[in-house]
């Protein structure tokens, strides 16, 4: 047995071996190895389906045509296919094809990437990103040698034809954002230190806001209501506290800087928990940012005390005078005014705000938004009536009757009755809020 397997084995070697061949002058060398046949090609491989993993069959070797070659090759592939998933013979052919994934480019926007002029940032984790643009950590140092992080909103520029109008559309809007933020100052609005801009895309770099948002509080009270009696709104003394350092925010925009920010909604109130007090009953720090539909007001704009209805110019818009629909609405369905949704363009007024800062409070003591229901069109419906459930503020831990004429005051549906941020911040509900922990004139 032991010389049968000798001489399989040397028969199997002097297939193997290629004799040397002289190559004529002018003759190209041929490196195919098509014309060596395989003394191997009839080995059944032990891990097939058709093999036995207790015997193994060699047979003698040979040659095997091309054209054969390639009908077993091709029944072998259909086989093997047939056997496969419809998700595996996908991936399989492009295989075949030779496709392969290409790793991943470096963009400037990358984590460890810098950026900058006068000042020198390292960008930092990812905190939110979307289509065109990414909010990421930005990382500084002080003139005095301390380490600072910010955050930087990086909006890139198209990169393809097809990404070419969305592009230009998020820049568009972008700058005119900037261009009414960057005069911002104030304790509670999100603060817009620098913008830098490149080929690639433009940064804005920003405080980084440590915590959620308005939104995430109330959703937290909502979903531990059971644990708290069934109160779903946040607890008074901490509703108080965010609604006063919100209506100190609108009152910097609407007085000092004559700014209308069309879209005040939780969403858009930042919390930072880093700041001393957070943990406590107090809350954090809250700041109002996003001035994508902010607006100056134009010279012959009215404020709060001077809407044309209160000085008898123009009288009140019926709110029936128009059909409004949801598509024309201008920032978000649940906050708009009835005014709102009764013109086609924007407003240059600050009374839109005052009426969504009413919306806040209500939420923010009840855990529920007054104008909502299923149907988009019904709520249109109960915003252009003024319909609120008052019983379910009256209900809420924190609906006291100061509360109650608050949030009347701001959801008046007329404007020329409705409440200005001065006689919001005035409201006995607020009474010992005006010398706050966060400083500021008068607390605001």
């Amino acid at each position: 047995m032991n010389s049968a397997m000798t001489s399989s084995a040397d028969s199997i070697l002097s297939k193997l071996t290629v004799s040397p061949q002289t190559i004529q002058e002018g003759k190209r060398a041929e490196h195919s190895l098509d014309n060596i046949s395989s003394p191997l090609a009839e080995i059944t491989s032990p891990l097939s389906r058709n093999s036995s993993t207790r015997s193994m069959r060699v047979t003698g070797a040979r040659r095997i045509p091309n054209a054969e070659r390639e009908r077993r090759s091709s029944r072998r592939s259909a086989s093997a296919t047939t056997s496969m998933s419809p998700a595996q013979a996908f991936l399989l052919s492009w295989n075949r094809e030779g496709i392969t994934a290409e790793p991943a480019q470096e963009r400037p926007d990358d984590e460890g990437k810098s950026f900058g002029s006068k000042t020198k940032y390292i960008i930092g984790r990812t905190i939110n990103q979307g289509g065109f643009g990414v909010i990421k950590e930005a990382h500084t140092m002080t003139d005095s040698g301390q380490k600072l992080v910010l955050a930087v909103k990086i909006v890139r520029k198209a990169v393809t034809e097809g990404e070419s109008a969305d592009g230009d559309k998020l820049h568009q809007d972008l700058e005119h954002e900037v261009s009414v933020w960057r005069w911002l100052e104030h304790p509670h609005i999100l603060r817009l230190h620098e913008v830098y801009e490149s080929e690639f895309a433009t940064f804005c770099v920003m405080d980084l806001n440590v915590g959620g948002t308005l939104f995430d509080e109330v959703r937290k009270c909502r979903a531990s209501a059971a644990q708290n009696d069934g109160r779903k709104g946040l607890k008074p003394k901490l509703a108080r506290s965010y609604a006063y350092q919100l209506a100190s925010a609108l009152r910097y925009l609407h007085q000092d800087m004559r700014v209308c920010h069309r879209d005040v909604k939780l969403e858009n109130c930042l919390i930072d928990m880093s700041v001393a007090a957070a943990e406590r009953e107090e809350g954090g720090n809250l700041r109002l940012c996003d001035f994508g539909l902010a607006d100056f007001l134009h010279s012959d704009s009215t404020v709060d005390e001077v809407s044309p209805e209160r000085s008898g110019i123009a009288p009140p818009t019926p709110a029936h005078s128009r059909h409004p629909t949801t598509s024309s609405v201008i920032g978000t369905l649940e906050y708009a005014s009835p005014r709102g949704l009764s013109v086609n363009r924007k407003l240059f007024e600050t009374a839109g705000d005052v009426w969504a800062f009413g919306v806040i409070v209500y939420a923010l003591c009840t855990g529920e938004l007054p104008f909502r229901h299923p149907m988009p069109a019904k709520t249109v419906e109960l915003i252009l009536q003024a319909e609120w459930d008052d019983g379910a503020l009256k209900r809420a831990a924190a609906g006291s009757d100061a509360v109650i004429e608050l949030v009347q005051g701001c959801l008046e549906r007329e404007i020329g009755g409705r409440w200005t941020v001065g006689e919001v911040l005035g409201s006995v509900w607020f009474e010992g809020c005006g010398g706050g922990r966060r400083g500021g004139e008068g607390g605001w």
